[in-house]
């Protein structure tokens, strides 16, 4: 990513220049200086360097060094030189060490054999200094696209913290032909990378204005979107080179001028010219994650999604469900309908929902629909489902925004498109929906969802409310049908099963009837999640998790050495929201499966990548409700563990008669495999 070593070696600036250059008006307000390269430990000045800018007073608040470590003892020395200088001089400083993947990972995108040894050696010995930061800095390019998510594994068991950007063209390191590894990303690989960005946002950056950083560089991958964040060097940063050379930005601007011939402050308002030439020509398209206060604009579409988040909750929901309902509105019904808004729990859909919308889909265009409108919590995850399904005229808009409210008054069917309705605030915006659509008279249909866990009084109150408006409900097992007969005590209430099961069905007639297995152990597994810790205290419930980590392993283990398979260890869900499987199967991979050469499918699955899997391979483990479902349906061989404690899982396999086929989680925790079912997979 970087050819910098291309530069010419010329005269490089000294400590004395810099000095000078450093007391130009230009920089009388100074207040941070990042020393990077190349390599800037190979000068065996640098403490010097730093001494200069130490003494660079009176705004100075800090420095800070970027670093390959590829040279361990000279980057050690010499940084700890440049850190005790600041120390003296009231200065903070850190270090950036560069790590772009675990092991042959990073040496080969460094092009260095043990730079990631030398670069550990270099980590290691900085966390034991706690009055110098430490960071890790990870430039994501082709070459390491899929091996982010193992990076980020490694950095959370080390107690590290860092950040991660996207490699872009930059004139000052000579790049410019690197077309093969910068920016030259999938569909697919974009796709992984704003997941990636998503979950670097939500559970690992804890500073506000870098996830706002991480939120414009996944807008960016997955949207295609302009860029929406500000940049320091639009308005109070700039560029010193090596040489002495002004630049206005490190990507995008050209040489200014030396600032060891003229005045730092006359060349660079002489060329305001290119400044304003960068911002509009490259700034829009500039991916580098150089971070500032969000602005204006930004603040306000965050303050318009906080305020319609906060009005669909199920309170404020209720409240507006329970006023009189005006009796003029059933008169507005169209008798050919034509518009159908679709809400549910999309924009966080597991392949299971994807199947499910997929065969909401395919009714409504059976029913001749010529124009559907699909609400989703995060509409580019939906996006992406949309094009998995090859649906590309279905209209998407944010849930929680006016539009929902919009959509519904105006669709001629609101349909609330599978799912369980259980203990989420999002009751509160189908309630709404459903609402806003009865009040203007429209038809209402609840499509294939189940019910439950529910347990607060509340949200079991938006459940009833939501089926009272419904024309008509369908059900996706019994029990559902039940408990919501004996709430509303309507008797129209039918049980049409899991949509997902519908799509299935037809996806499995355009596959050959013959299928050659592989000698794989199919593992569609997830954490085991807090919504079902129960009555388990904190402490009992992580130990419970780690038992059932080791267990699940175990019986994988022996499974794949009696049948003579290897473990495949497939994702069901891909998104931070609702438990990316990916970092389940990761765990499970490297801390017990690894001697069985496990294969870890890190690529993100559309459904019908999931279904051609449990067709081809020997047998198939599954956990999830809907890998539980699509197993069933395709007639796979199959074991399915029970996370719901006799919940959805159990009441589907107790209408199939395939109880025999399951196992509770306490079961697998305990052990109990090793009783309920054979080792040998031939049945």
């Amino acid at each position: 990513m970087c050819h910098i070593w291309q530069q010419k070696r010329d005269h490089e600036i000294t400590a004395d220049e810099l000095q000078r250059v450093l007391s130009d008006p230009l920089f009388s307000e100074l207040t941070y200086i990042g020393i990077s390269g190349g390599e800037p430990t190979l000068r065996k000045d640098l403490p010097e360097i730093v001494r200069v800018i130490a003494q660079k007073q009176p705004r100075l608040r800090g420095a800070g060094i970027i670093t390959n470590a590829i040279r361990a003892e000279d980057v050690i020395a010499r940084v700890e030189a440049s850190a005790e200088i600041c120390a003296r001089a009231g200065l903070a400083f850190n270090i950036m060490v560069s790590l772009d993947g675990v092991g042959e990972i990073h040496d080969r995108i460094r092009g260095r054999a043990g730079n990631f040894e030398s670069a550990l050696k270099v980590i290691r010995h900085f966390q034991n200094r706690k009055d110098i930061p430490l960071l890790f800095g990870c430039t994501i390019t082709k070459d390491n696209v899929w091996h982010v998510e193992e990076l980020l594994d490694f950095a959370l068991a080390e107690g590290l913290y860092g950040r991660f950007r996207i490699a872009e063209f930059i004139q000052r390191l000579y790049n410019a032909d690197q077309t093969k590894y910068i920016r030259n990303f999938s569909p697919l690989e974009a796709y992984h990378l704003g997941l990636f960005f998503q979950k670097l946002e939500y559970t690992f950056e804890p500073h506000p204005i870098y996830q706002q950083t991480y939120r414009n560089i996944r807008q960016m991958l997955m949207q295609e979107a302009p860029r929406r964040i500000a940049c320091p060097y639009q308005t109070h940063a700039a560029v010193l080179d090596s040489r002495g050379q002004l630049l206005y930005c490190s990507p995008k601007s050209r040489v200014l001028g030396n600032t060891l011939d003229n005045s730092a402050k006359n060349i660079y308002l002489s060329n305001i010219s290119e400044r304003k030439r960068i911002m509009a020509e490259d700034c829009n398209s500039c991916i580098h994650d150089y971070h500032t206060l969000p602005n204006t604009r930004a603040l306000i579409d965050e303050a318009k999604y906080y305020y319609w988040q906060a009005a669909n909750r199920v309170k404020p929901a209720l409240i507006w469900a329970r006023r009189p309902m005006p009796g003029a509105g059933a008169g507005r019904r169209r008798t050919n309908p034509k518009h159908a808004l679709i809400v549910g729990w999309y924009g966080t859909e597991t392949a299971g929902d994807k199947a499910i919308l997929g065969e909401i889909l395919h009714q409504l265009h059976q029913r001749d629909f010529t124009r559907i409108t699909l609400a989703s919590i995060y509409p580019y995850l939906s996006q992406w489902t949309l094009q998995e399904l090859d649906e590309h005229t279905v209209e998407i808009i944010s849930t929680y925004s006016r539009a929902l409210l919009k959509r519904a008054r105006e669709a001629d069917e609101t349909i609330m498109g599978g799912g369980p309705f259980m203990d989420i605030h999002g009751l509160g915006f189908v309630l709404r929906a459903f609402d806003a659509a009865k009040r203007a008279g429209r038809r209402t249909r609840v499509a294939g969802c189940g019910i439950g866990p529910l347990h607060a009084a509340q949200n079991i109150a938006a459940v009833k409310h939501i089926l009272q408006l419904a024309d008509v409900i369908e059900l996706r097992d019994d029990k559902s049908v039940e408990w919501a007969v004996a709430q509303t005590g309507r008797s129209d209430i039918s049980n049409s099963g899991d949509p997902a099961v519908a799509f299935v069905q037809r996806w499995r007639k355009t596959r050959p009837h013959t299928i050659q297995r592989a000698a794989t152990l199919n593992c569609y597994l997830r954490d085991w999640s807090v919504e079902y810790q129960g009555d388990l205290s904190d402490a009992a419930f992580r130990s419970r998790k780690a038992q059932f980590q080791e267990e699940i392993a175990s019986w994988i283990a022996a499974l794949c050495r009696q049948n003579g398979l290897r473990p495949r260890l497939l994702a069901m869900h891909h998104f931070v929201v609702g438990g990316d499987d990916r970092e389940f199967n990761h765990r499970l991979a490297s801390n017990y499966l690894a001697d069985l050469d496990p294969i870890l499918e890190n690529h993100p699955y559309s459904v019908q990548q999931i279904l051609t899997s449990m067709q081809e391979g020997a047998f198939c483990l599954t956990m999830r409700f809907h890998a539980t479902l699509f197993a069933a349906t395709l007639g796979a061989p199959y074991i399915a563990i029970d996370y719901t404690d006799g919940g959805k899982i159990t009441r589907f396999m107790q209408e199939r008669d395939e109880i025999n086929r399951l196992i509770t989680l306490s079961d697998v925790v305990n052990g109990h495999w090793r009783t309920r079912f054979s080792l040998n997979l031939s049945w």
